[in-house]
């Protein structure tokens, strides 16, 4: 078995040590990562020097990581969606309900550089869209604008809009362009 370098920032003690646990049975070693309410923190260079951090959504902003994340959701208070405000997170699993394997299996991929996602979360875009607001993406894809789609579609310009800002929304994008990347990255069109 491979020696990993583990950070884990998470601000419930119980939890936190119940995560040590699971590590430590792995016999990988685990650094706890200042956060603040733990005061348990390390150097700059310790955090360097990981492999890999499991980090709860709640102080995931706090703490300055390069290595891949595990980001641990807590859905009713920060969704799964706060996990993507950083580009090292590979894995997101829920906060509770969170099995041991599923736990050491996405540290693994996280390290093999591979993205990995629990069932019962959901990335931005990942609502699905309906028949029209399909259609609308795609024409947009083609290039289209708000006119054209209003006139090929029979609807208002207003509905169409709304329908563009919708999907934009739906998608996590701020722009038309990158709700059509967004469209394309997710298979939807």
């Amino acid at each position: 078995m491979e020696l990993l370098r583990v950070g884990v920032a998470e601000e419930d003690e119980v939890f936190r040590r119940g995560l040590i646990a699971v590590l430590l049975e792995e016999d990988w070693d685990c650094t706890v990562l200042a956060t603040d309410s733990a005061a348990n923190g390390q150097s700059a260079d310790s955090v360097a020097d990981l492999d890999v951090a499991v980090v709860c959504v709640k102080v995931l902003g706090g703490i300055p990581l390069q290595c891949p994340i595990v980001c641990l959701a807590d859905p009713p208070l920060h969704g799964a969606e706060s996990c993507y405000s950083s580009d090292n997170v590979k894995a997101v699993l829920p906060h509770d309900h969170l099995s041991a394997d599923e736990l050491v299996a996405s540290i693994r991929a996280a390290v093999a550089g591979l993205q990995v996602e629990s069932a019962g979360l959901s990335r931005p875009g990942d609502a699905v869209l309906d028949a029209r607001s399909i259609q609308v993406l795609r024409l947009l894809a083609e290039g289209a604008e708000t006119r054209a789609i209003a006139r090929r579609l029979q609807l208002s310009e207003r509905t169409i809009k709304t329908l563009v800002r919708e999907i934009q929304l739906a998608l996590g994008a701020t722009t038309r362009a990158q709700a059509v990347a967004e469209g394309f990255r997710l298979g939807i069109i």
